[in-house]
C-alpha cells in the first residue's frame, strides 16, 4: 500500500542484480510506467477472466506438475474457456515437470503437434 515507500526498497534491492534491474526494465516497458509499485498495479489490471467466455479459438493448455511460476492458473484457464480448451498435463514421472517442461521438449512437441493435428484435420 505504500507505494513510495515501495519503489524506495525496490530501486534500492536492484542495485544488487544489474541483470534483474534489466530484466525488470525490459518487461515493464510495454506497460508505459515509471515505478516499480506503478507497474505491479498495471500488471494487476490484466486479466482474462472478464473475456475469456469470448473466446473462439481453441485453446491448447500445458499444465505441468511442479509449476512453479502460476501453478493452478493452467486448469483456471481451462475452466473460464472449456467449451474450446484442451488441458494436457505433463508429469514428473514423465520427466516432463515444471514450467515449460524443459526436460521434455521432445514429449511437449508431440503432444503439441498430435492437437494441432486433431484441430487441422489431417
Amino acid at each position: 500500500g505504500d507505494v513510495e515507500k515501495f519503489d524506495r526498497e525496490m530501486a534500492f534491492g536492484m542495485k544488487f542484480s544489474p541483470d534483474t534491474a534489466r530484466t525488470w526494465q525490459f518487461r515493464a516497458r510495454p506497460y508505459g510506467t515509471t515505478g516499480y509499485g506503478e507497474t505491479i498495479a498495471a500488471v494487476r489490471r490484466y486479466t482474462v477472466a472478464d473475456v475469456a467466455d469470448r473466446i473462439t479459438t481453441p485453446l491448447l493448455i500445458l499444465s505441468p506438475e511442479n509449476e512453479q511460476f502460476w501453478p493452478g492458473q493452467a486448469e483456471q484457464l481451462a475452466a473460464l474457456a472449456p467449451t474450446v480448451s484442451t488441458l494436457v498435463p505433463f508429469t514428473a514421472a514423465e520427466g516432463a515437470d515444471g514450467h515449460c517442461q524443459p526436460l521434455a521438449r521432445g514429449l511437449t512437441a508431440q503432444r503439441m503437434f498430435d492437437w494441432l493435428d486433431e484441430q487441422l484435420g489431417h
